[in-house]
């Protein structure tokens, strides 16, 4: 059995979970779907449908799969990049209190 899912919010944990269980499991990126012109009607039934028929075609493209400590590693990159950047808003604001 092989399966293939959009990558989404939840990460990765449903490609680790069926890779552990032995599953042939690729992850796709939404981008990366090739999808219809014309076509903007989006529902879970109508792209698991599309889904499994362009697994089953081969037209699928996957995407790398962090490990956990890469993830990990990325996550406390991203927070850190915000907490600067709310940092550096912030700043003309704090200077006003302080006069």
């Amino acid at each position: 059995m092989s399966f293939a899912y959009e990558v989404g919010p939840c990460g990765y944990e449903i490609y680790r979970h069926l890779s552990n269980k032995s599953y042939d499991c690729i992850v796709v990126a939404p981008s990366m779907i090739p999808k219809q012109s014309g076509n903007r009607i989006k529902n879970d039934r109508r792209d698991a449908q599309m889904l499994a028929r362009l697994h089953r075609a081969g037209e699928l493209t996957n995407i790398y799969v962090p490990s956990i400590e890469e993830e990990a590693m990325r996550d406390l990159t991203r927070a850190r990049e915000e907490a600067k950047s709310v940092e550096r808003d912030d700043r003309p604001y704090s200077c006003r209190k302080l006069r």
